[in-house]
């Protein structure tokens, strides 16, 4: 059976995946963790000379898309966001001097 995946520029990759890729305006371009596996489906039947990566750079989590060409090898890394379960906030303690407010009326109405 032969292998009907093509060769691609990484041109064309950042083209295909462009609408799961965050711009900023001066820090790294993101990918949110959740389109990973949609990226993979679609770079990966198509194209043979396309490797992906996940990885760690500076203790962050790494996509990285690298395009094997005629005279080396292409990479384009991306930050993952949204991968880190946030932990909700601790509750903070509430004012209980309410309830002594309320047992001082109470106190106050049995004198009557």
């Amino acid at each position: 059976m032969a292998d009907l995946r093509k060769k691609v520029s990484m041109l064309q990759v950042m083209d295909d995946i462009k609408p799961y890729i965050t711009k900023h305006f001066i820090a790294q371009s993101t990918v949110h963790e959740r389109d990973i596996a949609a990226i993979c489906q679609i770079l990966l039947p198509r194209y043979k000379n396309v490797k992906l990566l996940q990885g760690l750079t500076n203790n962050k989590p790494d996509f990285r898309i690298q395009v094997k060409g005629l005279f080396g090898t292409d990479e384009k890394r991306f930050e993952v966001v949204g991968g880190d379960k946030k932990r909700p906030a601790p509750k903070k303690k509430s004012d209980l001097g309410w309830i002594d407010q309320l047992e001082e009326i109470d106190a106050a109405l049995d004198d009557f």
